[in-house]
C-alpha cells in the first residue's frame, strides 16, 4: 500500500482577467508586454495566448483587481504594441491544487476539471506545473469549488 498524497487547495480572490486584443503575432511582443508590466511592478498571476490568424493573437492575463486598470493604462501608452482593445473581466479568482508529484498522477487534471464542471464552474484559464494545477474561475465559485474538491479528491499515489 502506498502513502497518501498530501493535497493542498488554495484560493486567491480579487483577480481580474485582462484580454489584450489583436496584437501582432510576431516574436518579442509578449516579451515587450510583460517586461513593460514588470518594470512598473505589476505581478501577473497567469497568462494565455490565442492565435487568431497568421498575423494576430490575443493575450489574456490574470492580475490582482486593484492593479488591473493601472496596468491597462500603462500598456495603452506603449505604441509599439499596437493593442487594438482591452477587455477587463473583474470578479475572478484563482483556485490552485498543490501536491508533491501531482504531475505524476495520471488523469488528475481531468478529474479536477470534471468535478468543477459537475458543479457548473466554467474555467477561464488553466496553468499547470509539476506540483500544481491552477484555474481562473468566477470569484463566487472559489469557496464552493474548494470545498467540493476537498471532499471529492481522495488522492492515493
Amino acid at each position: 500500500m502506498q502513502d497518501r498524497i498530501d493535497l493542498i487547495i488554495e484560493t486567491q480572490p480579487k483577480i481580474t482577467m485582462v484580454v489584450a486584443k489583436s496584437l501582432s503575432n510576431s516574436p518579442g511582443i509578449a516579451a515587450e508586454l510583460f517586461s513593460a508590466l514588470g518594470t512598473k511592478g505589476f505581478n501577473i498571476e497567469m497568462i494565455t495566448q490565442s492565435i487568431i490568424n497568421d498575423n494576430t493573437a490575443d493575450i489574456s492575463f490574470a492580475i490582482m483587481s486593484d492593479d488591473a486598470q493601472n496596468a491597462v493604462e500603462h500598456l495603452k501608452t506603449l505604441s509599439d504594441l499596437s493593442i487594438k482593445e482591452f477587455i477587463l473581466y473583474p470578479g475572478m479568482g484563482i483556485l490552485t491544487v498543490y501536491a508533491k508529484g501531482l504531475s505524476g498522477i495520471p488523469g488528475i487534471a481531468g478529474k479536477v476539471f470534471s468535478i468543477l464542471a459537475k458543479e457548473g464552474v466554467n474555467i477561464e484559464m488553466i496553468s499547470t506545473s509539476l506540483s500544481s494545477i491552477s484555474v481562473l474561475i468566477l470569484e463566487e465559485y472559489l469557496a464552493p469549488s474548494k470545498n467540493i474538491l476537498d471532499k471529492e479528491l481522495k488522492l492515493n499515489a
